[in-house]
């Protein structure tokens, strides 16, 4: 419904309306609670208006040849930010607000101020959620005129697909948009500082991607910068040039979006990166939560969604003891191919000693799936401990590689290591032979060598807690 009592003490109030704030207002109203949801711009945030749903169905208009992609992708984007607006008014435990929020000090901090831009009104509410998501961050570049650059802000808003599209930045988001531009026509060139792209995935994942992207016409420029423009033609700190760059668009990375809401006041605790939350959203303040991107603990909706889950337990059920971990994020980019990953990070892995682990790499080329399909170009990359066979990480580039990730993130979520997964059948021929294969191959390797790989799986345990009680 639309509105609130400002006399009355609510439940919650949850500000921000994206991925975390709707799953906590549904998940608490679920409860039978009611709640307060504000939102100063669209119901359903950056993923729903900006990120998520329009990206994956621009993806899929590229890629099926539809007349006007932007257009289409905007009508799929509007109908779905329509209906969770509709959702949101009709419920009847969630009341609507619409305007800016901020919190009104440490004298009470369960007041909520909420500004529409011409009037003011309080909220009253025993806790208070803040979900406020990030924004993208850009940089100057001389030169650039600022009609050029857009940003996943206004990307989609655009009438006709550019010429030339520059992209800064080799993350997710410029990888996605790279491969839905060159479907498009667009001539797409990638700059990136680092010296390959998703430098946070295994080398043996990243080739593939970028052999990929090349194969589809996009120009990667690794290990560089855009120094100045010249109108549309940009000067590579590598001394490369591209021209006809019509637009720019901005994928290097996302900040919190903390202006505004006034956390000082209220002594709510951030850092450089976001608020601070613990895995249950729980901020310096009691009754003061946090989730989502705003924590700067996690950049993915379904990431915002596991702690806003969780969150709404907290809540919901006050005296039920608060144990548990959240379990395991898997990252992933819907590229062509898809790539997808969970478990540790490259970081993590390498402190493992490597006496005690083991690594299986499967190609797609290598089963059926693969040889019936002519994929010449897949991989599966998992680490797993040496005897128990426990995953440790896994990455998927490929086909269907985020609807197969899923399988070891409930392995890892809950011990079950590769010999274990060697006895279960999956369809065949399917893609999901690739994990029937590494689980295979794991399981011969080891069977005979038990005795010994127990004994490296021990000294690399031992050495683990060694370095960490130094």
């Amino acid at each position: 419904m639309i509105g609130h009592d400002p006399d009355r003490t609510y439940r919650a109030a949850v500000i921000g309306a994206g991925s975390g704030g709707l799953t906590l207002a549904i998940g608490l109203a679920g409860f039978g609670h009611d709640v307060v949801l504000i939102e100063g711009g669209r119901v359903g945030g950056d993923c729903t208006n900006v990120g998520c749903i329009p990206s994956k169905a621009l993806l899929h208009a590229a890629r099926s040849g539809i007349d006007d992609p932007l257009e289409w992708a905007r009508a799929k984007r509007d109908d779905l930010a329509h209906r969770e607006d509709e959702e949101m008014i009709e419920h009847e435990h969630i009341h609507l607000v619409r305007g800016w929020a901020s919190l009104t000090g440490a004298s009470d901090p369960h007041v909520v101020r909420v500004d529409d831009g011409g009037t003011t009104q309080l909220v009253r509410a025993e806790h208070v959620v803040i979900a406020g998501g990030s924004r993208p961050v850009t940089i100057d570049i001389d030169g650039v005129d600022t009609d050029q650059v857009v940003t996943n802000e206004g990307l989609f808003e655009l009438e006709s697909p550019p010429s030339g599209l520059l992209i800064v930045g080799g993350g997710a988001t410029a990888i996605e948009m790279a491969t839905a531009f060159a479907a498009i026509g667009t001539q797409v060139d990638l700059v990136e500082v680092q010296d390959r792209l998703l430098s946070s995935e295994d080398p043996l994942i990243t080739e593939i991607v970028e052999r990929s992207l090349r194969s589809q016409g996009v120009r990667l420029h690794l290990g560089a910068t855009v120094e100045r423009f010249d109108g549309a033609t940009a000067h590579l700190s590598s001394g490369s040039i591209v021209e006809g760059a019509d637009r720019v668009l901005m994928a290097i990375g996302r900040v919190p979006r903390l202006d505004g809401l006034e956390l000082d006041l209220a002594g709510v605790g951030t850092t450089r990166t976001g608020i601070v939350a613990d895995d249950w959203g729980r901020t310096s303040v009691d009754g003061i939560w946090a989730v989502g991107d705003i924590t700067g603990t996690t950049l993915t909706s379904h990431g915002a969604g596991a702690i806003g889950r969780r969150t709404v337990r907290a809540i919901s059920l006050p005296r039920v003891p608060k144990v548990g971990s959240v379990g395991v994020i898997p990252n992933v980019t819907y590229g062509e191919p898809e790539v997808a990953s969970v478990g540790m990070s490259l970081a993590e892995l390498a402190t493992v000693a490597e006496s005690s682990r083991r690594r299986v790499v499967v190609e797609h080329a290598d089963v059926d799936r693969g040889y019936t399909d002519d994929i010449a170009d897949g991989r599966l990359v998992v680490d797993a401990e040496r005897f128990t066979g426990r995953v440790l990480r896994a990455a998927i580039v490929g086909p269907g590689a985020t609807d197969l990730i899923g399988m070891f993130t409930i392995a890892i979520d809950n011990g079950i290591g590769l010999r274990k997964l060697f006895g279960t059948v999956h369809p065949y021929p399917s893609h999901a032979e690739i994990i029937r294969q590494a689980a295979d191959d794991f399981t011969l390797a080891t069977l005979s060598n038990l005795p010994r790989d127990w004994w490296a799986m021990a000294r690399g345990r031992l050495g683990r807690v060694g370095r960490r009680h130094r």
